[in-house]
């Protein structure tokens, strides 16, 4: 059952990520899917037929005065003109990672979303990943103290995009940090606030022909010297997901398997009460990381405050990104002045 000031939403891009997105919603009590838009109007179509809703052009999508909400899922190159274009049509929006292409397409997001008085949520599912949040619980209770340093590794075999736009340099503006190095990128300044120095590495360790790298690695350091190390690769046959939070105390680490591609298992250890390891498995656990961002986002509009990363969260992990791609060391913004 719906509630009465259920939040109406459209979701843009029909493709695999669209489809999830559009299913998540229909999940959420407190919002409704209405419609689907794709350039691939026989896309959107299947997809709207196949979710019981809608099938819309863009226009009529922005246009509409019912749909309050668009979720933006599409290639990269179109992040920031379809959410621009949805904030100055009265839109709140939600935009898969990356938020743009570069950081200067970003910052004119941040822009519109300031001018506009629409809110803007990047894509950042992993944050709901049962193991991520059962780490979020620990750092916050102070267990392991004051996280110091954060050390992760993300990625998959390339396979599933060889060939796709995913390695054309102008629809994706970069290859592996883009495409799943930014979920530790924002996962990274969650749990350590603002990074202010950056630099970092880029190869094609594998995949020769993509025109964007399958292989990068970034250092950040904090203002008080906290550094965090973080590598993205579209040839990581080992395992998807994995990060470790180093703190003054002790450590947390999240490992996720390569078959369940969730972040599925926690261990944690206070080297202060004993030492003794304990394990947390996930692996049982339904996910539900995209409806419980949804819920999370939806919830910041009915309280009329910020999502979580918002426009500027999102603005500030694409000066990381510009911070690896550059080959010197780059300063990155802890407050943006517009």
């Amino acid at each position: 059952m719906k509630k009465e000031n259920t939040i109406k939403v459209a979701q843009i891009g029909a493709g695999s990520f669209g489809r999830k997105r559009a299913e998540s919603v229909q999940q959420c009590e407190s919002a409704e899917l209405v419609a689907i838009a794709d350039v691939n109007s026989e896309a959107a179509s299947k997809a709207a037929e196949a979710l019981g809703v809608k099938s819309l052009d863009l226009e009529n999508v922005l246009q509409s005065p019912d749909i309050n909400v668009v979720t933006i899922a599409t290639p990269n190159a179109h992040h920031a003109e379809l959410a621009c274009s949805a904030l100055r049509s009265g839109k709140h929006v939600l935009c898969e990672k990356p938020v743009a292409r570069n950081a200067e397409e970003a910052l004119e997001i941040l822009k519109v979303s300031n001018e506009t008085g629409k809110k803007v949520k990047v894509g950042s599912n992993h944050r709901y990943f049962s193991s991520v949040l059962k780490a979020r619980q620990i750092v916050d209770s102070g267990y392991i103290g004051k996280v110091v340093s954060f050390n992760g590794r993300i990625g998959h075999n390339g396979e599933r995009i060889k060939g796709s736009w995913f390695w054309d340099k102008e629809q994706s503006g970069g290859g592996a940090i883009l495409d799943n190095g930014c979920h530790l990128l924002d996962i990274a300044r969650w749990f350590m606030g603002d990074f202010v120095k950056g630099s970092g590495l880029t190869a094609n360790a594998y995949w020769k022909d993509a025109e964007v790298e399958d292989t990068a690695t970034g250092v950040f350091a904090t203002e008080d010297g906290r550094v965090a190390t973080i590598n993205a690769s579209w040839r990581l046959l080992s395992g998807y997901f994995h990060f470790e939070l180093n703190g003054e105390k002790g450590y947390v680490t999240v490992d996720g398997r390569f078959d369940t591609h969730g972040g599925d298992r926690v261990f944690v250890r206070n080297l202060e009460d004993g030492g003794e390891i304990q394990s947390f498995d996930f692996g049982h656990v339904r996910p539900e990381s995209y409806k419980l961002e949804l819920e999370e986002f939806f919830q910041a509009l009915d309280e009329g405050r910020s999502p979580d990363p918002s426009a500027e969260d999102g603005y500030k992990i694409m000066k990381m990104v510009e911070a690896i791609y550059s080959t010197q060391p780059m300063k990155i913004p802890s407050h943006v002045d517009l």
